[in-house]
């Protein structure tokens, strides 16, 4: 999901006459979501950062000055007051142009580790927000404009009830439920384990699937069911989680902190990725009795049952306003 629309919903909270536009790739995966959310989306050329030799790299590097005319052009037609840029390859070009437009521009980047598009960004950005204090590290030469600010998260997680998550998931709610999900990149490998230790653990818990394939239908059985994508039912499903077994991508971890869900953590490797996922759950790891790195040479159902229960408190979420805050100080 994108933090993008739970800043988008917290600005028309404090201001309803704001006009939001969201600047995307032609066909990215968030084009549907924007659209339902009520916001008018436009879509430019982008470009792809890789961290490995890949001939498509050569194109993407003609994509990218190409997006930056076709967002400078948008812009001139829309004329914003500020840019809020989550970082990624579609964001740059944005940000370019912006900046030649003289449009203050303030980006986000959710990770200890900062992105490339971040660190390509940070010299045309008004001001910096991150996640982490450790990645204001990579960001020195600009530490004037950084402020940590924390994740953001969609509110609307916070309205989950219990008794559509179990109608949604046929569960009888007498166990405790087990919540899997890799996300985009790093799903396959989760799904593997869970498949492998599907009867293991479906002898203490309930497990909600969320596969992420994308694609298929939903695949029930007496204490398991998997789900290829979820979107508006995610509050109601972490309404009866106990636990979670995920990758340690930022804005997984910070939902699942905001909800006080405790998580076995199964972050990426450097083989693919930045090595954030990693800081992102050493760090959390550090912080919280909540999460805990896996072994992963050793059964997951032993770690998982090592993990506290879950609290009733929830922390709730003050970044989201406050992000939102910034920007409208711009307008």
């Amino acid at each position: 999901m994108i933090p993008a629309l739970a800043i988008a919903d917290a600005i028309n909270a404090f201001n309803k006459s704001a006009k939001i536009f969201y600047i995307g790739s032609y066909n990215g995966i968030e084009k549907t979501l924007v659209k339902n959310a009520g916001i008018k989306y436009v879509g430019i050329s982008t470009g792809k950062f890789r961290r490995y030799f890949d001939v498509q790299n050569l194109f993407d590097l003609l994509r990218i000055p190409w997006g930056i005319i076709q967002a400078f052009w948008v812009l001139w037609d829309i004329k914003p007051k500020v840019i809020f840029s989550k970082g990624g390859f579609v964001g740059l070009p944005v940000v370019i142009a912006g900046w030649l437009h003289k449009i203050p521009v303030v980006i986000h980047d959710s990770d200890s580790i900062p992105g490339l598009a971040t660190k390509l960004s940070a010299p045309f950005a008004k001001k910096i927000l991150l996640a982490f204090e450790t990645a204001e590290a990579d960001l020195y030469a600009y530490r004037k404009k950084i402020e940590v600010v924390g994740n953001p998260i969609r509110l609307s997680l916070f309205e989950g009830k219990r008794a559509r998550g179990i109608k949604m998931t046929g569960f009888d709610g007498k166990r405790p439920v087990l919540l899997v999900m890799g996300g985009s990149s790093g799903a396959q490998q989760l799904n593997i384990l869970v498949q492998k230790e599907k009867e293991n653990l479906t002898r203490d818990f309930d497990i909600i699937h969320l596969s992420g394939t994308g694609k298929g239908s939903v695949k029930k059985e007496k204490h398991y069911v998997e789900f290829p994508y979820v979107e508006d039912g995610m509050r109601d499903l972490y309404a009866i989680t106990n636990l979670a077994l995920t990758r340690a991508g930022a804005n997984t971890i910070a939902e699942l902190n905001a909800l006080q869900i405790p998580a076995l953590l199964y972050p990426l490797g450097t083989h693919a990725s930045r090595g954030d996922q990693m800081a992102n759950a050493q760090i959390m790891a550090e912080e919280s009795s909540l999460f805990m790195i896996a072994d992963e040479d050793k059964d997951p159902l032993n770690q998982l049952l090592l993990l506290p229960a879950r609290s009733n408190k929830i922390l709730g979420d003050g970044v989201t306003q406050k992000v939102a805050l910034i920007l409208l100080s711009y307008v």
